[in-house]
């Protein structure tokens, strides 16, 4: 029997993720810009050298300012444009090794390393834009040196094997600009060399693995690569690589011997998800068997809907908000949509491979049980 559509309760139909070009359209953008135009640098506050090698990687004039500048008022594709078309550089004073707990309890308290804040892809999904909503311009520390005294210590501090993870992609997509940054290309010769037992999760959509090529990692690093559905990714997925780019990119940095991970998510309800999301889960299996596939559904806290239509003001997900749920500072689809997807999804992976580990993300225990996964020795993507 066919679900009842949670955003019309009396249509059995459901509504469908419909492209409304503005007057300018993301493709147009995405064809004519790079996706990083500008490098600014706070002086006083950030590593010179480092910045200036950066701007000469890119071949992009190197600005100053003597403190980051405020956003105007713009609105839309102008609006991306200023906070996602520009890469901030300067130094971290906080912390870079943080630990990570989630409000009401329902994710395990993993680590993550913030070596940038906030993202240059265009997802309309993003939760950054609330995160960041003081400060939207992406923003990359390059006072690496810090960062990496910090990397040290952690990994000789007395930590459970399975929290020896630092997550580098909780805030940020720590690949988008790595043409430019060449931040991976330093990070993991250190950690390779430096460190005993810590692990590195990059968590991306990024297909910018060239430099990590031909790296001594010695099995430290994890690739986790987000993907989605041609129809989520065509329609909200702006300025990313395709799905396919990404697995080709997984594949090759599994044939070098990367530990590659998959997450799907978010995972959204549209008319035509099922056959969707099959098809993706069978696209994955012909570039590559992953070591583990976390899932989640989307799941937008209350107050991003106000910055995704000051961004994207004819989104689609506009509309879904409304037949979403309340659970806590978050949105959800309805139980019985939320368990028909993850189903669907698990049963097509099952029939893939059956010795690949499956985990939700962020989601209650009774969803695991009812599902029937195992809720004891959890295959979180951010945990070992």
């Amino acid at each position: 029997m066919m679900l009842k559509n949670p955003l019309h309760k009396n249509s059995d139909t459901a509504i469908d993720l419909i492209i409304k070009e503005p007057s300018i359209s993301y493709k147009t953008v995405e064809n004519r810009q790079p996706l990083v135009s500008e490098i600014w640098a706070v002086r006083e506050k950030c590593d010179e050298l480092r910045a200036e090698r950066i701007a000469k990687r890119a071949q992009l004039p190197l600005k100053w300012f003597d403190k980051a500048p405020s956003m105007n008022g713009e609105k839309g594709i102008e609006k991306l444009k200023i906070e996602r078309g520009v890469l901030l550089l300067k130094n971290r004073t906080s912390p870079f090794i943080e630990q990570f707990q989630h409000p009401i309890g329902r994710c395990a308290k993993f680590y993550k390393l913030t070596a940038y804040n906030n993202c240059n892809f265009w997802c309309e999904y993003c939760y950054l834009y609330l995160t960041f909503r003081t400060m939207p311009v992406s923003t990359h520390f390059v006072n690496y040196e810090k960062m990496f005294r910090e990397i040290v210590n952690f990994d000789r501090a007395h930590i459970p094997d399975t929290l020896k993870v630092l997550n580098l992609g909780e805030l940020c997509d720590p690949l988008a600009v790595e043409d430019i940054t060449g931040f991976a290309e330093e990070l993991i010769p250190f950690v390779a060399n430096e460190t005993q037992k810590t692990k590195f999760l990059f968590l991306t959509k990024s297909d910018t693995i060239d430099s990590l090529l031909n790296l001594k990692h010695n099995n430290k690093i994890i690739i986790s690569f987000s993907v989605n559905t041609d129809t989520v990714h065509q329609q909200l997925e702006h300025r990313t690589p395709s799905p396919e780019a990404r697995l080709s990119a997984a594949k090759e940095l599994q044939d070098y011997g990367y530990e590659i991970r998959l997450r799907i998510d978010p995972i959204i309800w549209y008319s035509t998800w099922e056959s969707d999301y099959i098809a993706l889960v069978e696209k994955i299996f012909n570039y590559i068997k992953p070591e583990r596939i976390t899932m989640g559904e989307y799941r937008p806290s209350k107050g991003l809907t106000t910055h995704i239509s000051s961004r994207f003001p004819e989104s689609s997900l506009l509309k879904i908000t409304s037949g979403l749920i309340s659970d806590g500072i978050k949105l959800r689809y309805p139980e019985e949509y939320r368990t028909a997807m993850f189903r669907t999804i698990i049963n097509s992976i099952r029939r893939q491979d059956n010795s690949v580990k499956i985990a939700l993300c962020k989601e209650d225990m009774s969803i695991w049980k009812s599902l029937g996964m195992p809720i004891n020795g959890l295959y979180c993507n951010c945990l070992e």
